[in-house]
């Protein structure tokens, strides 16, 4: 019942991830203003971001949906999706964005979503993958599949957050392993994660996964972290 709905907001006042103002009845994690500014990454500009694989891994195309920059407010969105414990606000603003991402034909012949997994240890951490998340938004507005279990995380590596882009590179060596490639033997498949920054995590999984089986591979991340820090 609405009168149920209104008082709980009235006690417990919702408010914007972005900006943290209170959020109306009507609005669902961003308030109106900030959904209206968000830094969207325009069809124009895709090409960079499919250049961050060039010469590392076949990809058939790439594509994130806003950019990220440890100064935005909008890093908040990924906070709250990581390590905030609402990956609930992650998997609604995944699902926007594959809505938005559906017009340009992105997702044409993407036989399933893969989410990055996460190490054992971090998920015991963190109590859920975030990827997992992203990927049941973008299947609930696709209708495309996820499958799990192809690819595992056999290492803990150390966070890549201070480190600089040869750092990333080295220290996720040999982190992934392919569990099962009768799961995506000859699919088209997108990789799912939540931020593209040198590309080498995401990278290193899809190279292994291209070397144990035939399959075609395209990425997509929620954000990208265009000046690469």
């Amino acid at each position: 019942m609405k009168w149920i709905s209104d008082l709980i907001d009235l006690i417990f006042p919702r408010h914007c991830v972005v900006c943290g103002e209170t959020l109306s009845p009507q609005e669902r994690d961003m308030c109106l203003n900030c959904l209206s500014s968000l830094p969207r990454i325009e069809k124009i500009h895709l090409e960079e971001i499919e250049k961050v694989f060039w010469g590392k891994i076949e990809i058939e195309r790439a594509t994130s949906y806003i950019y990220y920059h440890k100064s935005s407010p909008y890093n908040n969105l990924i906070h709250q999706l990581k390590y905030k414990d609402h990956p609930d606000v992650g998997e609604r603003f995944a699902y926007m964005a594959a809505k938005d991402i559906e017009a340009t034909g992105f997702f044409d012949g993407i036989d399933a979503i893969v989410p990055l997994p996460l190490s054992r240890k971090k998920k015991r951490r963190r109590g859920y993958n975030q990827c997992d998340y992203i990927a049941a938004g973008i299947s609930c507005a696709t209708g495309i599949p996820v499958i799990k279990g192809a690819v595992t995380r056999t290492t803990s590596n150390e966070t890549q957050t201070h480190k600089n882009r040869d750092e990333r590179w080295k220290n996720v060596e040999g982190i992934f392993s392919l569990a099962d490639a009768t799961l995506i033997e000859g699919k088209h498949i997108l990789l799912i994660d939540d931020i593209l920054t040198t590309g080498a995590t995401l990278a290193n999984c899809a190279s292994t996964i291209q070397q144990g089986c035939s399959c075609r591979t395209s990425i997509l991340t929620l954000a990208y972290t265009y000046n690469g820090i």
